[in-house]
């Protein structure tokens, strides 16, 4: 059997699985994108050039779940728990993507990733702890050639050259942990229409090797006991299944000591890259909406201007 595959019968099973015992479920999906509109530098398809997951999260009544929820956490506070399961796909490219010409000799190759996962969250009202396990291919199984020259056809954009260079294929995966806690001392303590969340977490795998540390300002309404926004990276599943009306403005600053990231093999990366990411989170009854943009510092020594992308995330309720 190979990767592809493997993939889609793990997808397969995995939502089988999930079926049983579903006390609450949602469907969301996150794409990020370096678009002309959300590049301040006008330089699109350039490094990390999209990402796309669709997330399915339910709360099963599952011993290992409720067991999970409670071990060494809470204080006998009560524990909220979630289980999602997820397929998402990573583009990455070269500057001037379909302008081979004009690239610089040392940038980032072309490459894609295609995974599936799990993931178990547990919260109290004031924290919440995420961990995750994927696994998938990266090269030219993953598709992500076809992907990007479907969306430039739809979109009546420049073709990349260069994807016959891109990576090969090879297995992949990573376990990721995070956890978010509301502060209250001081001056951060929350109010009726603010809180700060603080983050910090690692991943460890054959795709990344990093830990990171951040903290989240929001300001809007109906706060309380959530911990979003959701990203790509760290989906909002009790967040969204808490509540059923919000709208808030959001800003997050975190920063990653990175080991080892598959993306920039062969070139040198920088041993700290910052995030500054801004917008807006929108929940009514059944549907939520946001939109974010993201500003990072420099990835690798060779890199030629900083990069952005835009984000929006989109969530039905069941």
């Amino acid at each position: 059997m190979n990767l592809k595959r493997a993939i889609c019968v793990l997808s397969f099973t995995l939502s089988i699985s999930v079926s049983e015992a579903v006390a609450a479920e949602a469907v969301s999906f996150y794409l990020e994108n370096d678009s002309r509109f959300t590049k301040p530098n006008g330089n699109t398809d350039r490094h990390y050039t999209d990402g796309g997951k669709l997330v399915y999260v339910t709360q099963p009544q599952w011993q290992w779940l409720e067991d999970f929820s409670t071990w060494h956490f809470g204080d006998g506070e009560p524990v909220d728990k979630a289980f999602g399961v997820f397929i998402g796909q990573n583009i990455y490219t070269p500057d001037r993507a379909d302008e081979p010409e004009k690239r610089a000799p040392e940038d980032r190759v072309f490459a894609g990733w295609l995974y599936t996962g799990v993931f178990a969250q547990r919260a109290t009202a004031d924290m919440l702890d995420h961990v995750e396990v994927n696994a998938g291919v990266i090269g030219p199984s993953s598709h992500a050639e076809q992907t990007q020259n479907c969306i430039h056809d739809w979109i009546h954009s420049n073709k990349a050259i260069g994807w016959d260079e891109q990576l090969e294929d090879e297995f992949a995966a990573d376990v990721t942990f995070m956890r978010q806690q509301r502060l209250s001392q001081g001056f951060l303590k929350p109010t009726e229409h603010t809180d700060v969340i603080g983050e910090y977490g690692f991943t460890l795998g054959s795709v990344h090797r990093l830990a990171q540390a951040g903290m989240t300002f929001r300001c809007g309404y109906n706060l309380a006991g959530t911990f979003g926004p959701g990203r790509l990276a760290l989906p909002a599943a009790i967040s969204t299944l808490r509540r059923t009306q919000a709208a808030y403005l959001f800003v997050r600053a975190s920063a990653k000591a990175i080991e080892y990231d598959r993306f920039l093999t062969g070139l040198t990366h920088e041993p700290f890259v910052g995030e500054l990411q801004a917008g807006f989170v929108y929940q009514k009854g059944r549907f939520e909406l946001g939109y974010s943009q993201t500003f990072l510092t420099r990835e690798f020594e060779e890199q030629h201007g900083k990069d952005s992308y835009g984000a929006i995330t989109i969530t039905m309720l069941f």
